[in-house]
């Protein structure tokens, strides 16, 4: 799981982000005015390396601190790609931030679709593969109705809206596609009902709580048409976790 950094004078606003990245299957981690509040330049540097960042999106409005002086010292001693983030939209200020070491450039106020966007593509020149992959390879260690653990695996087409298992092949709907898509980018952990739900709504797939039900006991069933058993486990209260 990607771990992203979020270097912003807004609190509310790097709430929101948290949270809007973390429903799509990032790790965010906000750092907020009180935390970096009186640090000189090299202390957050040091605490922006100290996290292990895979992206950082930065403000360059920061409080007591200049977001390009930061963003230049941090790329001389980081190679973690950088989104510099600001309410000034020009061609000035989109050049000192390119100049100071960002790799990409987002103006205030933003889609979060877009900025997913922004971010999955430098991630991908980063890091050399797709943060998305149209093709992954899930593998999983399951427990048989004899208690014995059970290695099994099967490849989720994305593009194709489909899953395969050896010769056997279940295609799925837009929304199990989506389903699969949440659960897989955060593959071992439980994942809420409500941040699914929010991940369709967000994908402009209007799912309620019943049809949530209905999608996810179909991609179930056809996961177990191809030999797939137990690869999503309902956790009662909490939600569905993608072994």
């Amino acid at each position: 799981m990607r771990k992203i950094g979020i270097l912003e004078d807004d609190e509310a606003l790097g709430r929101e982000l948290t949270y809007f990245l973390t429903s799509n299957g990032y790790e965010a981690r906000l750092i907020a005015p009180s935390e970096y509040e009186g640090m000189r330049a090299d202390e957050l540097i040091k605490l922006l390396m100290d996290e292990n960042l895979h992206l950082l999106l930065l403000d360059i409005g920061l409080p007591g601190v200049d977001g390009l002086h930061i963003c230049k010292q941090f790329r001389a001693t980081s190679e973690v790609p950088v989104i510099m983030i600001t309410s000034k939209n020009d061609e000035l200020t989109e050049l000192m931030a390119i100049n100071n070491g960002a790799d990409d450039f987002v103006a205030k106020p933003f889609n979060p679709q877009i900025l997913i966007a922004h971010m999955e593509s430098v991630l991908r020149r980063t890091y050399k593969e797709q943060v998305s992959s149209d093709e992954l390879r899930i593998n999983q260690t399951v427990t048989d109705t004899d208690g014995n653990e059970v290695n099994q695996s099967f490849t989720f087409e994305v593009l194709k809206g489909r899953i395969t298992n050896g010769d056997m092949v279940a295609d799925l709907s837009k929304n199990e596609i989506q389903i699969l898509r949440v659960l897989s980018k955060r593959q071992g952990e439980i994942v809420s009902r409500d941040d699914i739900i929010n991940a369709l709504w967000d994908e402009c797939m209007f799912v309620d709580d019943n049809t949530l039900t209905v999608n996810m006991t179909r991609l179930k069933g056809k996961l177990e048409d191809i030999g797939i058993v137990g690869a999503i486990v309902t956790k009662r209260g909490m939600g569905y976790q993608l072994i």
